[in-house]
């Protein structure tokens, strides 16, 4: 017999009521306290899909996985990053008084239709590496049109889904809903109002179990994969974390620029069971997908020889002094395209080739 994940054994437990149960569907889902993170993995020609992952990728619950044959992908989705900012301030016990700077970045040159482009064409690639691993797998046609498919999609998360800092974009006919809906909710919202929202998709969400379980039965028993991955385009730095840092007599952020897969997660429902695979290390691209990193027209000051993916720095002295800049990431569209197509295409032959060793 399978061993329950915690939140399956939580989800099929009869002696926790509906309350508690949603609010520790919640806190399973809140993002964890900031840490220090790996360094990012260059993802270029020597880079073999294969034989990295069972390094990159981490996995919860494997013995959901063996004789896995048949497969239905009910979930698919691609989260991109378009701006993003990142401050940093001193105590001003060290210096003359206290100092902070705050540095703004945006994504420019692709926008929704591009994203869109984009997930559909990483939804058809990913069925074909599925085919090719040797799963059966059902017909994306017949999963949208599944009753208990209707039924999640009617309480989840229309996609497109655009926020002021990212587009996440699915196939046609394809939502957010349960744990996924929830990872949304509280990753991109903040506050009273995400926190109720966020709850109410937790009550949503216990509802979903039943309705996942029938999907499958209604599916010839096919196994529910659902995938979210993540890209951004710069990596922004506090200079003064930690307690000496805040000591400094200069407030300091940096921002290093490449386009990047932050985090690709997919789960696999099988039955009640429930198997996780996550990347433990980010992904770094190809620069030349971006032609340019300049200042925005907004900001009065100039950056000095700023150049691409090289690393950005400003700092704004003590005596109380605050200072706040815009940037602008500029990216070509058909290079964006290749670039993120490819590696997209890599992490997800990742995620097919650890799905095919552990079965």
């Amino acid at each position: 017999m399978n061993s329950l994940s915690p939140l399956s054994a939580l989800a099929n437990s009869s002696g926790l009521p509906q309350l508690l149960l949603a609010l520790a569907l919640l806190l399973f889902s809140l993002p964890s306290p900031a840490r220090e993170q790996p360094d990012p993995v260059a993802l270029d020609a020597a880079f073999k899909p294969a034989e990295q992952a069972a390094q990159l990728l981490s996995l919860t619950e494997a013995k959901a996985l063996k004789g896995l044959k048949r497969v239905a992908v009910s979930q698919f989705s691609v989260e991109f990053v378009t701006s993003d900012s990142v401050s940093a301030e001193t105590s001003g016990f060290a210096a003359a008084g206290r100092a902070r700077v705050t540095a703004h970045h945006r994504l420019i040159g692709v926008g929704q239709a591009e994203f869109q482009a984009l997930g559909d064409a990483m939804h058809a690639e990913f069925l074909r590496q599925l085919q090719a691993s040797g799963l059966e797998v059902v017909p994306s046609e017949q999963v949208l049109a599944a009753p208990s498919y209707r039924k999640l999609a009617a309480t989840g998360l229309a996609m497109p889904d655009v926020q002021d800092g990212a587009i996440t974009v699915a196939p046609t006919g394809m939502t957010l809903y349960g744990a996924n809906r929830l990872a949304a909710q509280t990753s991109q919202s903040a506050g009273l109002l995400s926190g109720l929202q966020a709850f109410g998709s937790a009550m949503s969400a216990i509802g979903n179990i039943s309705e996942q379980q029938a999907l499958q039965a209604e599916l010839g028993d096919a196994a529910l994969l659902d995938v979210h991955l993540r890209v951004h385009f710069v990596q922004l730095t506090n200079q003064n974390k930690g307690f000496f840092g805040r000591l400094a007599s200069q407030a300091s952020v940096s921002a290093q620029t490449a386009p990047s897969i932050r985090s690709a997660r997919m789960g696999v429902q099988v039955g009640a069971y429930s198997a996780q695979l996550a990347l433990k290390q980010a992904l770094t691209l190809d620069t030349s997908a971006f032609s340019e990193v300049r200042e925005s027209a907004s900001s009065k000051a100039e950056i000095a020889g700023a150049v691409l993916a090289g690393l950005i720095s400003l700092a704004s002295g003590s005596k109380n002094n605050s200072d706040s800049q815009r940037f602008e990431t500029v990216a070509e569209p058909n290079r964006y395209r290749e670039v993120l197509s490819t590696g997209l295409a890599q992490t997800q032959a990742m995620l097919v080739a650890r799905l095919q060793a552990e079965r």
